[in-house]
């Protein structure tokens, strides 16, 4: 696909500049032509007509930059995606903040703005509920091996506990809300986002290793799969990539409000991101914008990748659900949720998509793709 693509941009630059060595030629012969022309009707001939010249005006930096756009994989261009609701379940007694999966896809863990975190089933029953004091619940992630869960909350502290809903750690020092708790990759580490202003990387015995200071509240945080790098998103409305010691490498400038959700590509090697301005963005980690996904009419919570990469899943508070390729063409809209959407998660065979909501509901999505580019 890409080799066609090249031989088809060669072949317009190649007419391109045979229009350019030619058209004094063709242009002096239509003079020619127009010469004997008036000759026959008995006017004035003109001889040796100059040509006129034509102006050919090629942005090269344009053309350049067209070319050099990042071209994803054939299986990334999905074309479209089917999604049929398949469950639908009240998980809390107010708004559900954010669901996620378990890493054997059997069970669900939601976070809600009442002080609740709740296990469930892949039915919807209620396994264990951690046990929180009455604080908005922001983040509830699992572990790689799925063993523990971290949550992070509206009093500044994030909890560590074990599956049955035993506390196991706190990690305490943040002087405002913790937006995102989660693991690392390894699940050796711990990396908190806060309202305070920083971003925090822990070990599991609470010790505070690392502190990354922004210029506002910190909403989001990423590791990326490799645990190499961390991506951050502020109220500044700005994104940044760190390396793994907190030095900047670079930042991602193109929302006009908050960055509320941020995410690595499976494959690590693209950033996406999703704001207040209504928007999501695509970036690559030099901090390029590759797409934009515009089309909710409400401010944009969350933001995922699909665990294969090939697809981009939003949620927002115009209370829909969408999916997007990475060409950010929107491929499917969820519609059920009666009130804001806010949380994503997908399964990790890739087949479903749980989502959460303001409506006090998780609804489950069975996904189906379409046939590619």
């Amino acid at each position: 696909m890409l080799i066609k693509r090249i031989r088809q941009y060669l072949g317009i630059f190649s007419i391109l500049l045979f229009w350019i060595a030619f058209s004094p030629v063709m242009t002096s012969m239509a003079g020619m032509t127009s010469a004997f022309a008036r000759a026959s009707t008995g006017s004035e001939p003109e001889l040796n007509p100059t040509p006129k010249p034509i102006d050919i005006d090629i942005d090269i930096d344009n053309v350049t930059n067209f070319l050099n756009q990042p071209i994803a994989p054939l299986a990334q261009l999905v074309q479209s995606v089917k999604a049929n609701q398949v469950s639908r379940f009240q998980a809390h007694e107010t708004s559900v903040l954010q669901v996620q999966f378990s890493p054997d896809g059997n069970h669900l863990l939601t976070a809600s703005s009442n002080g609740s975190v709740k296990l469930w089933d892949r039915l919807g029953q209620e396994l264990v509920e951690f046990p929180h004091e009455d604080h908005i619940i922001w983040s509830a992630n699992f572990s790689a091996d799925g063993s523990q869960i971290i949550t992070g909350a509206q009093d500044g502290v994030a909890r560590l506990w074990d599956r049955s809903g035993q506390l196991l750690q706190e990690f305490t020092g943040h002087e405002d809300w913790v937006n995102t708790a989660i693991f690392s990759p390894n699940g050796d580490r711990i990396l908190t986002a806060s309202s305070d202003g920083t971003v925090r990387l822990w070990n599991l015995e609470g010790e505070q290793l690392l502190e990354i200071k922004h210029p506002d509240a910190v909403w989001t945080a990423a590791f990326s799969p490799d645990g190499e790098y961390i991506a951050t998103g502020a109220s500044d409305h700005l994104a940044r990539l760190w390396d793994r010691q907190g030095k900047l490498l670079t930042e991602l400038k193109g929302h006009r409000n908050w960055v509320r959700s941020i995410a690595f590509s499976p494959d690590g090697q693209y950033i996406a991101t999703a704001s207040s301005d209504r928007t999501a963005q695509l970036w690559d980690l030099e901090g390029k914008s590759i797409a934009q996904l515009a089309g909710h009419t409400g401010v944009v919570r969350a933001i995922r990748f699909s665990n294969d990469g090939k697809y981009i899943a939003t949620a927002s508070e115009d209370k829909t659900v969408r999916l997007w390729n990475l060409r950010g063409q929107q491929l499917a809209r969820l519609d059920g949720h009666q009130d804001w959407a806010i949380g994503l998660g997908f399964s990790p065979n890739g087949r479903y998509l749980a989502s959460a909501a303001a409506d006090f509901t998780v609804r489950i999505w069975e996904l189906n793709l379409g046939s590619n580019f």
